[in-house]
Protein backbone atom coordinates (compact mmCIF):
# COMPACT_ATOMS: atom_id res chain seq x y z
CA UNK A 1 0.00 0.00 0.00
CA UNK A 2 1.23 3.51 -0.71
CA UNK A 3 2.14 5.84 2.09
CA UNK A 4 1.06 9.47 2.30
CA UNK A 5 4.60 10.50 1.36
CA UNK A 6 4.28 9.02 -2.15
CA UNK A 7 4.13 11.56 -4.90
CA UNK A 8 1.19 11.82 -7.27
CA UNK A 9 3.43 10.56 -10.10
CA UNK A 10 4.37 7.44 -8.14
CA UNK A 11 0.73 6.90 -7.22
CA UNK A 12 -0.22 7.00 -10.91
CA UNK A 13 2.44 4.38 -11.68
CA UNK A 14 1.23 2.25 -8.76
CA UNK A 15 -2.39 2.53 -9.91
CA UNK A 16 -1.42 1.28 -13.38
CA UNK A 17 -0.30 -2.01 -11.82
CA UNK A 18 -3.73 -2.91 -10.47
CA UNK A 19 -7.37 -2.19 -11.02
CA UNK A 20 -8.73 1.25 -10.22
CA UNK A 21 -11.91 1.96 -8.32
CA UNK A 22 -13.84 4.53 -10.32
CA UNK A 23 -16.87 6.42 -9.10
CA UNK A 24 -18.90 7.02 -12.28
CA UNK A 25 -22.06 8.94 -11.45
CA UNK A 26 -24.46 11.67 -12.55
CA UNK A 27 -25.44 14.55 -10.30
CA UNK A 28 -27.30 17.83 -10.43
CA UNK A 29 -25.45 21.12 -10.71
CA UNK A 30 -25.98 21.62 -6.98
CA UNK A 31 -24.43 18.24 -6.11
CA UNK A 32 -27.39 15.91 -5.61
CA UNK A 33 -27.57 12.37 -7.05
CA UNK A 34 -31.27 11.94 -6.27
CA UNK A 35 -34.21 13.71 -4.72
CA UNK A 36 -34.65 13.23 -0.97
CA UNK A 37 -36.95 10.22 -1.59
CA UNK A 38 -34.38 8.58 -3.91
CA UNK A 39 -36.19 9.59 -7.12
CA UNK A 40 -33.94 9.98 -10.16
CA UNK A 41 -36.57 10.59 -12.85
CA UNK A 42 -35.13 14.09 -13.36
CA UNK A 43 -32.35 12.33 -15.29
CA UNK A 44 -34.83 11.02 -17.88
CA UNK A 45 -34.94 14.18 -19.98
CA UNK A 46 -31.18 13.88 -20.52
CA UNK A 47 -31.42 10.35 -21.93
CA UNK A 48 -30.79 11.27 -25.54
CA UNK A 49 -31.07 8.63 -28.24
CA UNK A 50 -27.64 7.86 -29.67
CA UNK A 51 -25.75 9.51 -26.78
CA UNK A 52 -24.61 7.47 -23.82
CA UNK A 53 -22.08 9.99 -22.45
CA UNK A 54 -19.23 7.46 -22.73
CA UNK A 55 -21.06 4.85 -20.66
CA UNK A 56 -20.53 1.93 -23.10
CA UNK A 57 -16.82 2.62 -23.39
CA UNK A 58 -16.52 2.95 -19.61
CA UNK A 59 -18.44 -0.29 -19.04
CA UNK A 60 -16.13 -2.16 -21.42
CA UNK A 61 -13.24 -1.31 -19.08
CA UNK A 62 -14.98 -2.72 -15.99
CA UNK A 63 -15.41 -6.25 -14.69
CA UNK A 64 -16.54 -5.69 -11.09
CA UNK A 65 -19.37 -3.48 -9.88
CA UNK A 66 -19.78 -2.27 -6.29
CA UNK A 67 -22.88 -0.61 -4.85
CA UNK A 68 -24.69 -0.03 -1.60
CA UNK A 69 -27.84 -1.87 -0.60
CA UNK A 70 -30.20 1.07 -1.26
CA UNK A 71 -28.80 1.44 -4.78
CA UNK A 72 -29.13 -2.31 -5.27
CA UNK A 73 -32.80 -2.19 -4.26
CA UNK A 74 -33.39 0.76 -6.59
CA UNK A 75 -31.72 -1.03 -9.51
CA UNK A 76 -33.91 -4.09 -8.86
CA UNK A 77 -36.99 -1.86 -9.11
CA UNK A 78 -36.06 -0.98 -12.72
CA UNK A 79 -36.92 -4.50 -13.89
CA UNK A 80 -34.32 -6.64 -15.64
CA UNK A 81 -30.92 -6.71 -13.93
CA UNK A 82 -28.74 -4.39 -16.08
CA UNK A 83 -25.36 -5.77 -14.98
CA UNK A 84 -25.63 -9.33 -16.23
CA UNK A 85 -22.18 -10.79 -16.85
CA UNK A 86 -20.53 -8.56 -14.23
CA UNK A 87 -19.52 -9.68 -10.78
CA UNK A 88 -21.44 -7.35 -8.47
CA UNK A 89 -20.81 -6.75 -4.78
CA UNK A 90 -23.49 -5.15 -2.62
CA UNK A 91 -22.15 -3.53 0.54
CA UNK A 92 -24.60 -3.40 3.39
CA UNK A 93 -24.90 -3.04 7.14
CA UNK A 94 -28.67 -3.53 7.03
CA UNK A 95 -30.48 -6.81 7.54
CA UNK A 96 -31.61 -7.82 4.06
CA UNK A 97 -32.89 -11.02 2.59
CA UNK A 98 -29.46 -11.43 1.04
CA UNK A 99 -29.04 -14.39 -1.23
CA UNK A 100 -25.92 -14.50 -3.35
CA UNK A 101 -26.56 -15.44 -6.94
CA UNK A 102 -26.60 -14.34 -10.59
CA UNK A 103 -23.19 -12.76 -10.11
CA UNK A 104 -24.31 -10.76 -7.04
CA UNK A 105 -22.60 -11.18 -3.68
CA UNK A 106 -23.41 -9.35 -0.45
CA UNK A 107 -20.56 -8.10 1.70
CA UNK A 108 -20.82 -7.21 5.39
CA UNK A 109 -17.17 -7.19 6.53
CA UNK A 110 -14.14 -4.94 6.79
CA UNK A 111 -14.02 -2.37 3.98
CA UNK A 112 -10.22 -2.15 3.72
CA UNK A 113 -9.93 -5.93 3.29
CA UNK A 114 -12.71 -5.85 0.73
CA UNK A 115 -11.01 -3.12 -1.32
CA UNK A 116 -7.67 -4.93 -1.19
CA UNK A 117 -9.25 -8.19 -2.33
CA UNK A 118 -11.32 -6.83 -5.21
CA UNK A 119 -8.42 -4.76 -6.56
CA UNK A 120 -6.40 -7.94 -6.83
CA UNK A 121 -9.33 -10.02 -8.09
CA UNK A 122 -10.27 -7.66 -10.92
CA UNK A 123 -8.56 -7.76 -14.31
CA UNK A 124 -10.14 -4.46 -15.34
CA UNK A 125 -11.39 -1.45 -13.39
CA UNK A 126 -14.03 -1.51 -10.67
CA UNK A 127 -17.13 0.65 -10.95
CA UNK A 128 -18.35 2.18 -7.72
CA UNK A 129 -21.97 2.81 -8.73
CA UNK A 130 -23.15 4.44 -5.51
CA UNK A 131 -25.07 5.45 -3.55
CA UNK A 132 -24.07 8.45 -1.58
CA UNK A 133 -23.21 6.69 1.69
CA UNK A 134 -20.97 4.13 -0.01
CA UNK A 135 -19.31 6.80 -2.19
CA UNK A 136 -18.71 9.03 0.84
CA UNK A 137 -17.25 6.14 2.84
CA UNK A 138 -14.91 5.13 0.01
CA UNK A 139 -13.88 8.74 -0.52
CA UNK A 140 -13.28 9.39 3.18
CA UNK A 141 -11.06 6.29 3.35
CA UNK A 142 -9.29 7.27 0.10
CA UNK A 143 -10.44 4.07 -1.60
CA UNK A 144 -11.47 5.80 -4.84
CA UNK A 145 -8.83 6.23 -7.53
CA UNK A 146 -10.84 8.21 -10.10
CA UNK A 147 -14.14 10.06 -10.27
CA UNK A 148 -16.16 10.59 -13.44
CA UNK A 149 -18.97 13.07 -12.84
CA UNK A 150 -21.70 13.81 -15.35
CA UNK A 151 -23.00 17.20 -14.24
CA UNK A 152 -26.64 17.54 -15.28
CA UNK A 153 -27.78 21.13 -15.91
CA UNK A 154 -30.54 21.17 -13.31
CA UNK A 155 -30.68 22.63 -9.81
CA UNK A 156 -32.73 20.39 -7.53
CA UNK A 157 -32.45 22.56 -4.44
CA UNK A 158 -32.58 19.55 -2.13
CA UNK A 159 -31.88 15.86 -2.28
CA UNK A 160 -29.25 13.25 -1.54
CA UNK A 161 -25.87 14.95 -1.62
CA UNK A 162 -22.95 13.10 -3.17
CA UNK A 163 -20.21 14.84 -1.21
CA UNK A 164 -20.11 15.14 2.56
CA UNK A 165 -16.57 15.06 3.81
CA UNK A 166 -16.05 15.76 7.47
CA UNK A 167 -12.40 14.74 7.27
CA UNK A 168 -11.01 17.73 5.42
CA UNK A 169 -10.01 18.52 1.87
CA UNK A 170 -9.47 16.02 -0.90
CA UNK A 171 -7.46 17.23 -3.87
CA UNK A 172 -8.16 16.04 -7.41
CA UNK A 173 -6.34 16.30 -10.71
CA UNK A 174 -8.40 16.83 -13.86
CA UNK A 175 -7.79 14.10 -16.44
CA UNK A 176 -10.41 15.07 -18.99
CA UNK A 177 -13.51 17.19 -19.50
CA UNK A 178 -16.20 16.97 -22.12
CA UNK A 179 -19.32 19.02 -22.78
CA UNK A 180 -22.44 17.95 -24.63
CA UNK A 181 -24.91 20.00 -26.67
CA UNK A 182 -27.71 19.51 -24.10
CA UNK A 183 -25.63 21.16 -21.35
CA UNK A 184 -24.29 18.02 -19.67
CA UNK A 185 -20.63 18.36 -18.69
CA UNK A 186 -18.53 15.33 -17.81
CA UNK A 187 -15.47 15.75 -15.62
CA UNK A 188 -12.92 12.98 -15.10
CA UNK A 189 -10.61 13.33 -12.08
CA UNK A 190 -7.88 11.32 -10.41
CA UNK A 191 -7.50 11.57 -6.66
CA UNK A 192 -4.12 12.81 -5.52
Amino acid sequence: MLTDECSYKHQEQYNCLMSKIVLYIALSLDGFIARRNGDITWLDEFNVEGEDYGYSEFLNGVDIIVMGSKTYEQVLSFGKWPYEGFKTYVLTRRKLDCVDGEGVKFYFGDLDSFVHNIKHESRKDIWLVGGATVAQTFLRRRNIDEIILSIIPIILGDGISLFKNEDGEIHLGLLQSKSYSNGVVQLHYALR
